[in-house]
């Protein structure tokens, strides 16, 4: 487990970093300016339990490490949005889509019904370059299960030196040696799927006998390497029962992972056009973000990330389009990895994709986007996803119309100037 820090190491770690955006906000927008960079610095990793990895600081799994070029160029471009109120889309953290193929047939599956076959390595190529216009500073490979193929290895030795890499995984095809090769490559962080203590139970889930061994030996062997080793669950209403959550999380602790990433099930690829039955209900989604605020200060548990509290109206809201993306295998640009809705191939409509992201996604809501509209969008979801942007402009336009009549979420309600004319992120 990474070595907790405070704020104050952390600002000194990236004191190189920091210091000289300090200065261009100082000599652009003078000391209201400062006021609003310092603001947002304090509000980013406020609420975080700030950890050490290999002397780099980390704020959570989806900021860079600081100090690194990545968290230069993430730092940058909030800067320019935030502080400096620049127009133009800035996806975060995107996840593309490597390959559809998997070992497993887990019963959440958000890949379901999506493009099959492999993204060439010259196109994952082609949109790197078209995110690092963007101000990307993450890149996430994953799948169905990305580690089935190596030539990313490759893409990430070449391009790891600006952006920080993530390989999303079920930890299929993890030996001591692959992960030894990552790490030398530049890969910073492995996120591996474990939904439960009970290896029954996580077998199940995978749909494959065996899963639970898989996902413990690549725990191993990512922390053996030396990679930040995360723990990616998907909660259920049984884990949320009669004390297993904390059985759960003892059991995590137990592994020496860094990181535990909280999501719940999503009303996307096989769960689609399932019943509201089958998805967390208000109250059970607020327990895990009382889960996330219960383990900041207990440091024998893990350090616990949820998209239930980094995604609530009372922080940042919802992230599609603002703060990450995802591309599939033939390309598409979705708001999100969970929201089924291409806005046009990113590698052959770069400028076009790039206008609707920022005009349906240049502004933070306060709620899942996805699961709000979910009825909708069974609707409009058919046997193939995502779903073609010319279907989905209606429902795009109108979620437009009611996010502007909406309050931002508090990160983005709090950065806003006092004389009200705001800003376009």
């Amino acid at each position: 487990m990474s070595k907790i820090i405070g704020r104050a190491k952390l600002l000194w770690r990236g004191k190189e970093i920091f210091l000289p955006e300090y200065l261009r906000v100082l000599s652009t927008r003078g000391i209201s300016g400062v006021r609003q960079y310092l603001r947002m610095i304090s509000m980013v990793t406020e609420n975080e339990r700030l950890v050490e990895h290999e002397r780099k600081a980390v704020v959570q799994l989806f900021i860079p490490p600081i100090p690194s070029r990545a968290f230069a160029r993430y730092l940058r471009t909030y800067v320019d949005r935030i502080v400096l109120r620049k127009s133009g889309p800035h996806p975060g953290v995107v996840l593309i889509a490597t390959t559809s193929k998997c070992p497993y047939d887990c019963w959440y599956c958000s890949a379901y019904n999506t493009p099959q076959g492999e993204q060439s390595t010259e196109n994952i190529e082609k949109i790197i370059h078209v995110l690092r216009s963007w101000g990307t500073s993450i890149i996430g490979f994953t799948g169905g299960e990305p580690l089935l193929r190596t030539d990313t290895d490759n893409i990430i030795r070449q391009y790891g030196h600006e952006f920080s890499f993530i390989i999303f995984s079920s930890g299929y095809g993890l030996d001591a040696e692959r992960a030894r090769v990552l790490k030398a490559n530049g890969l910073f962080s492995i996120a591996i799927s474990l939904d439960d203590y009970r290896k029954r139970h996580h077998d199940r889930a995978r749909g494959c006998r065996g899963a639970y061994k898989t996902a413990l030996d690549a725990i191993a062997n990512a922390k053996d390497a030396g990679l930040y080793t995360t723990i990616q669950s998907v909660i259920t209403r049984d884990l949320l029962e009669n004390g297993r959550m904390w059985n759960f999380l003892d059991f995590v602790q137990q592994t020496g992972a860094d990181e535990l990433l909280l999501l719940e099930p999503l009303g996307t690829g096989k769960l689609l056009g399932k019943h509201d039955d089958l998805f967390l209900d208000t109250r059970e989604h607020d327990k895990l973000r009382w889960f996330h605020d219960a383990t900041l200060d207990h440091y024998t548990l893990p350090k616990i990330t949820s998209f239930a509290e980094f995604e609530d109206k009372t922080r940042f809201g919802c992230g599609a389009g603002v703060q990450h993306a995802y591309v599939d295998i033939k390309g598409n640009l979705w708001p999100c990895n969970f929201l089924p809705i291409s806005l046009g191939n990113i590698i052959n409509e770069t400028e076009l994709v790039r206008s609707r992201l920022e005009r349906y996604f240049g502004r933070a809501c306060n709620q899942c986007i996805l699961m709000s509209k979910r009825k909708q969008l069974q609707k409009l979801g058919g046997k193939q996803l995502p779903i073609p942007f010319p279907r989905a402009k209606r429902l795009l336009d109108y979620h437009l119309k009611a996010c502007g009549q909406s309050n931002q979420p508090a990160f983005y309600s709090v950065m806003q100037p006092k004389n009200g004319t705001g800003y376009k992120h």
